[in-house]
């Protein structure tokens, strides 16, 4: 009831009533959730799209990544930016995404209201999201520390040192002729 005057109150519309009262907001927003599920359930991304869409930002982040690694603020850029844009057509990539198919699988999974993707590897045997598809478009959460690609033998044989692939080479330094065993004990001649 709204006060015209002193006197006289106007009496609220039946629907004004609904929708102030806790019940009618709780309609309407189960009436907004309900019309949000019925629009992802139809505009879910078939799973060749997602593929293709997921190989093109896979491409992006491997060519991203290529010469200079990002760092994870530059990842979260990156994958804001990857929906929108595709893969560069001139860089040469395909011994690289050979490597990569070879060491990872990507897999799409469909649930009710999206679906994901998923790289398995053997950092991750039971895989990482690095996807997922809903009202029709293709989010990635892509990493490249995510990707297997390399494979070989971390050491030789049981008892030799780690093997290191680049990094700085271990330098001798020569020996020092003051340095004698049991120097430390407290006889410096022996």
């Amino acid at each position: 009831m709204e006060p015209t005057n002193r006197s006289t109150y106007k009496k609220q519309s039946m629907a004004s009533e609904f929708t102030n009262s806790c019940l009618g907001k709780l309609v309407i927003l189960a009436g907004t959730l309900f019309i949000l599920l019925i629009a992802s359930i139809l505009t879910i991304p078939s799973d060749e799209e997602m593929q293709a869409q997921m190989e093109d930002n896979i491409r992006e982040c491997i060519q991203d990544n290529f010469e200079k690694r990002c760092d994870p603020v530059d990842e979260v850029f990156n994958n804001i930016r990857r929906p929108f844009t595709e893969a560069d057509s001139t860089f040469n990539d395909k011994e690289i995404l050979a490597i990569f198919n070879r060491n990872n699988k990507l897999e799409i999974y469909r649930h009710t209201i999206f679906c994901t993707a998923r790289i398995t590897n053997n950092l991750h045997p039971d895989g990482m999201r690095e996807g997922i598809g809903i009202f029709g478009c293709v989010i990635p959460f892509l990493n490249y520390d995510d990707f297997l690609m390399a494979e070989g033998n971390v050491r030789g044989k049981q008892q030799d040192k780690l093997i290191k692939d680049g990094g700085i080479p271990e330098m001798d330094l020569g020996d020092n002729p003051m340095l004698k065993p049991y120097h430390y004990k407290g006889n410096p001649d022996d």
